[in-house]
């Protein structure tokens, strides 16, 4: 059986199933703090409303090469070869952790607007440029229609296994929905708090006619 470390910190309960000494551990904690402040910063949130704890684990992953992760309203599972590779790929722990908070903030958000907010979190805080990939998939955003954006089933599981970067068109329609609106949070409220779901087909119709030729 693998050995497992527990750590506690003010938001998380850590579990590291992965060979970490007790400074990386830490540190490591730490990080996944000032980042959280961060992701809310981002978002548009004035301060952290998100009272849940949840589980925070590291694993080693039995493909090294192979990095991955799941974030839900109670957990978030990163798969990795070692510890150091999270320092390496911000892109993973960001958008697994920005999944953890939107889960809790609106819990009726859809498939499609929680990873392309996740996305567009990551590009923001990182600030590396976008794949080329992103773009160049954009052209599948004439298939989408606004009941697939506010869909709670993952069918973006059957583009990306075609190979289509679904998670990159999510990131270049959230960028078209945010053109004219100050924050995340103020998106969100739109359509989960008030209610106004027009602004979904507004933004995809003026995502279809700006990649119509591409």
């Amino acid at each position: 059986m693998k050995s497992v470390k527990l750590y506690q910190s003010k938001n998380y309960l850590f579990q590291f199933r992965i060979d970490a000494t007790d400074e990386q551990i830490v540190e490591y904690a730490n990080q996944v703090e000032r980042r959280r402040l961060d992701i809310l910063k981002l978002l548009g949130c004035e301060r952290d409303i998100v009272c849940k704890k949840p589980i925070y684990i590291i694993e080693k992953s039995e493909n090294e090469n192979m990095q991955s992760g799941k974030g839900n309203a109670q957990c978030i599972h990163l798969f990795v070869s070692e510890l150091q590779d999270l320092s390496k790929n911000k892109n993973l722990v960001i958008h697994e952790e920005t999944h953890f908070l939107l889960f809790n903030m609106y819990p009726e958000i859809s498939v499609f607007l929680n990873e392309g907010i996740a996305e567009y979190i990551c590009w923001r805080y990182t600030k590396n440029a976008i794949p080329e990939e992103f773009e160049k998939s954009m052209k599948y955003i004439q298939e989408i229609t606004s009941d697939m954006v506010l869909s709670n089933e993952n069918w973006l599981k059957s583009y990306s296994s075609q190979g289509i970067w679904i998670y990159g068109i999510a990131y270049l329609y959230m960028e078209c929905m945010l053109s004219d609106r100050h924050t995340v949070i103020d998106m969100l409220n739109e359509i989960y708090v008030r209610k106004q779901t027009s602004i979904i087909s507004k933004t995809l119709q003026s995502c279809q006619e700006k990649y119509k030729e591409r």
